[in-house]
């Protein structure tokens, strides 16, 4: 992209612990947040601002073998510390030691990307790593930096008592996807005269994922016809394969289940009842358990002022591009295999509009959340309550939202403004007080594409 965008808290997070460990001993730093979101790209940086007083290593875990991976190792710290290694050294054990051992009179910072891919390697390294660590950090002055993609394993790795590094991190930094006040400056650079209806397309494809930002902004794709072009442009576009590429790696051979758990979700099967209807599995309740817990693919929705066992649970995947993937690519699975990418262009064409609808309400979500100004916000639901002429009826808040200040807010979140019916937003809000909030003044408010 154009510049850097963002990342400042990250950024100052990474400067201070790598000053304590220059200033004081070595410092172990996780980095975590899912695929494509610009954990390589922020270290790159840091790595650049304090290159010309301290060196970095930049270690990538592939799926070789240690021998191969140790030798690519090796060539990095002879050319970034210009310190002498012997030959023979084939184990990142050997490696390691011998770096720790430079650290006592040198500081520098490593960076080993894709760390849980040692699992797959040698997961003695683990071992290792812990074994050297407590030896080495508190007569050492290096910042030690490991960033990984795969939610599961970087949780097991660093959260799981039975395992070697349990506790071995001074700092855990999860990256987010891009913020919305940053994702309109990135839209912006690239076109200045945009239209929040792109603001939203970029949006509710991408999620505020940096990868998938970067890809449209460089292709030129800043209106919403030009974006579902490119993800559509072939069977073996980028986002196409994408989706699969990701959780596969997540899943392993139960992706099979999840997948259709999650294709039914995004399709709009939100209760457990609905999904194991259409998916015709039965008590799903494990699964989704693990989805959830596990995985942190999709998170439970209740309604708002509901306790923690209340039965109204709804599911939503928690993942804007995961969520569109599902939706378009999983779906429509067969088109893509006979190349038939005109076809499912204008599937997602004409059903944008009803699927980005959903995607607004999330929008004012996320931005109320980053205004720090709410205590808890959510939605409100309610079968079989009664109407103001007394027939039984159906209702829901898009948004309800509680201040700091414990102001009530209610939302209704219409594309079209037109489509806003204050009448009817004051019916719901009167029957969520019979339960909920009682006696306060609630706030009734409109929200659409105009107020982005």
């Amino acid at each position: 992209m154009k510049k850097f965008y963002d990342r400042k808290q990250e950024m100052e997070r990474l400067k201070e612990v790598q000053r304590q460990a220059y200033e004081d001993c070595s410092r172990f730093v996780v980095l975590t947040g899912r695929r494509r979101v610009g954990k390589t790209s922020l270290v790159y940086r840091l790595m650049q601002e304090t290159e010309a007083v301290t060196p970095s290593l930049y270690f990538f875990v592939g799926r070789k073998t240690e021998a191969v991976l140790v030798a690519t190792f090796t060539e990095e710290v002879r050319a970034k510390l210009q310190e002498f290694v012997p030959e023979g050294i084939s184990t990142m054990r050997g490696l390691m030691q011998l770096l720790l051992e430079i650290g006592k009179r040198r500081k520098f910072t490593i960076f080993m990307d894709e760390f849980q891919e040692w699992d797959n390697v040698n997961a003695g390294v683990f071992s290792d790593i812990q074994e050297l660590w407590d030896k080495y950090k508190k007569s050492t002055q290096v910042c030690f930096i490991v960033s990984g993609s795969i939610f599961r394993m970087m949780e097991k790795i660093f959260k799981d008592e039975a395992q070697p590094l349990f506790g071995r991190d001074d700092c855990t930094i999860r990256l987010m996807p891009f913020s919305t006040a940053t994702m309109r400056e990135i839209l912006a650079d690239y076109k200045p005269n945009y239209t929040n209806e792109d603001l939203l397309a970029l949006w509710t494809i991408t999620g505020g994922v940096a990868r998938y930002i970067e890809l449209l902004m460089n292709n030129g794709c800043t209106s919403v016809e030009k974006m579902i072009r490119y993800v559509c442009s072939s069977g073996d576009s980028f986002f196409v394969s994408e989706g699969k590429n990701i959780l596969i790696q997540e899943f392993g051979k139960q992706y099979g289940t999840f997948f259709s758990i999650l294709g039914q979700i995004a399709r709009g099967d939100v209760t457990q009842s609905q999904i194991e209807a259409t998916t015709g599995m039965k008590s799903l309740g494990g699964q989704l358990r693990i989805l959830e817990d596990n995985y942190g693919i999709i998170r439970k929705k209740r309604p708002i002022g509901a306790k923690e066992g209340s039965q109204t649970v709804r599911f939503e995947i928690k993942d804007n591009f995961f969520r569109f993937w599902f939706r378009y690519i999983y779906r429509y699975a067969p088109l893509i295999e006979i190349q038939n990418m005109q076809a499912l262009e204008k599937i997602m064409t004409d059903d944008y509009t009803t699927f980005s609808g959903i995607a607004l309400e999330r929008w004012f979500r996320q931005k109320m959340m980053e205004s720090c100004e709410y205590r808890q916000i959510g939605g409100w639901w309610k079968s079989g309550g009664k109407n103001a002429k007394g027939n039984v009826d159906d209702f829901e808040i898009d948004i309800v939202a509680e201040t700091l200040d414990g102001e009530v807010e209610a939302y209704e979140v219409k594309r079209n403004p037109l489509r806003y019916n204050p009448h009817r937003l004051a019916e719901k809000v009167a029957e969520m007080q019979r339960h909920l909030f009682k006696g306060k003044n609630v706030r009734q408010i409109g929200l659409s594409l105009n107020d982005m």
